[in-house]
Formats: C-alpha cells, sequence, structure tokens
C-alpha cells in the first residue's frame, strides 16, 4: 500500500506542472531521489531525520497553496498519531 503522504506529494507536483527533476534540482536533492522515493524504493526521511525540513523545502520548491500545505499537515499530524498515540495513552493512563 502506498504512503499516503507520497501519494499527496507526486499529486502537488503534477498539478504545479513540475518534473520529477526539477523537484530534485529545487531542493538540491542527487538526480532519482525523488523518483525512488515515488516509486517506494526509497522512504521519506523520519521526523528524527529531517522529515518537517524536507517538507518545508518542498513546499517552498513546488509554491505549494495555503490549501496544499495543510493537506499536508494534516497527514503528517495523523501520522504523528499512528506514531506516538501508543505513548500518549502511557501518559494518560489507558
Amino acid at each position: 500500500m502506498p504512503d499516503p503522504l507520497v501519494v499527496l506529494l507526486v499529486g502537488i507536483r503534477k498539478a504545479h506542472g513540475l518534473s520529477q527533476r526539477a523537484v530534485e534540482m529545487g531542493m538540491q536533492l542527487p538526480e532519482g531521489t525523488i523518483r525512488h522515493i515515488e516509486y517506494g524504493r526509497r522512504k521519506l526521511p523520519d521526523f528524527q531525520n529531517g522529515l518537517i525540513v524536507w517538507i518545508r523545502n518542498f513546499q517552498t520548491c513546488v509554491h505549494a497553496s495555503e490549501v496544499e500545505r495543510k493537506q499536508i499537515l494534516d497527514l503528517l499530524s495523523k501520522e504523528i498519531l499512528k506514531q506516538f498515540g501508543d505513548l500518549l495513552d502511557d501518559f494518560t493512563g489507558t
């Protein structure tokens, strides 16, 4: 099953008429990085390894609209809750 965040990022990239290579050049990534992420051969960085910075760079590169930025934030928020929800339950005693 494809990563919903990657699916959203691909849709945004395409909606702005940008090629994978154009995004790589704009984000100063090695050639093939975006292609590998989009095809599931490489994962996005995780929260501890710079995901937020990566996403901000992507948003700037593609000139993401406020609606697109909110869609990304909503997906990231859900992912945070999914990954760390159990820890929150431990603190609340549930």
